[in-house]
């Protein structure tokens, strides 16, 4: 999902759309407890089983909401829809796509703070596309492995997500695309009072074009329930990206294990 041409500004947007992001995010902000991400990469890390999880995030290119239930210990199952917003300078129509996919949670340190994991499912990533190539939902299947280590007392935390992509109808070809995908996200700790400082680098090889991105911004965590995320986000050789983006994320209590959870 990347364009060769210029992003179009939110203030470009359809007044309706923008009206529906911005109720959305002030119903989210009145809810329970949040922990906030908008990044392509992701840690090791599951949530408590028994939790759902509910993210919101609104950008230049992309509007994503994400929906994740841990069902199980160690296991979290996800549902995402993403908005890709109108470009006529690309000739590419505001329209949907989706994202279904499981993740499980092989290790964790004794502090908590590193692990591995792996992930997969079926629907393609908005970030390893160009604008206007990803609208077949159901024709991608994916699989990817975070991997998050800590350092200097936990206050760096490195992540590491290799993958894969098998896309049977890239770009609308009908023709079968392998991609390796990857991402490397470093979050650091303790410059700012309740905040990291984020940034990543992700991107794919293979059979297909090569995308390569960045993206770069605050975190603010002013409890270990909630955060709030800003970024903004570019393509490696200069061209447009992700562009701006604010997110956050949602916990529910733990209510979806019967008879208490463990």
């Amino acid at each position: 999902m990347r364009s060769e041409h210029e992003t179009p500004s939110i203030r470009s947007l359809p007044s309706r759309v923008v009206g529906l992001a911005t109720v959305i995010v002030a119903a989210g902000l009145l809810a329970p407890a949040a922990r906030a991400q908008q990044f392509n990469s992701d840690n090791y890390l599951t949530m408590p089983h028994g939790t759902a999880t509910f993210v919101v995030a609104h950008g230049q290119r992309t509007s994503a909401m994400i929906s994740s239930f841990a069902l199980a210990p160690n296991w979290e199952f996800f549902v995402q829809a993403n908005l890709l917003w109108k470009d006529d300078k690309d000739d590419a129509a505001e329209h949907f796509s989706t994202n279904l996919y499981a993740k499980y949670m092989f290790f964790e340190n004794a502090a908590k703070s590193g692990g591995f994991a792996v992930m997969g499912g079926l629907g393609g990533n908005p970030g390893y596309y160009k604008r206007g190539e990803l609208t077949n939902s159901f024709r991608t299947v994916w699989a990817a492995s975070p991997l998050t280590l800590p350092f200097v007392g936990n206050k760096v935390l490195l992540d590491l997500m290799p993958g894969f992509e098998a896309d049977f109808d890239r770009g609308g070809s009908k023709a079968t695309s392998w991609l390796f995908t990857y991402s490397t996200r470093v979050a650091i700790y303790g410059i700012i009072p309740n905040s990291a400082i984020v940034a990543e680098v992700y991107g794919s090889e293979g059979q297909g074009p090569s995308h390569s991105e960045y993206k770069a911004g605050l975190r603010w965590e002013p409890n270990p329930l909630f955060a709030l995320a800003a970024t903004y986000g570019a393509s490696l050789d200069g061209s447009p990206g992700a562009g701006a983006e604010v997110g956050f994320v949602l916990f529910t209590p733990r209510f979806l294990c019967r008879g208490g959870c463990k």
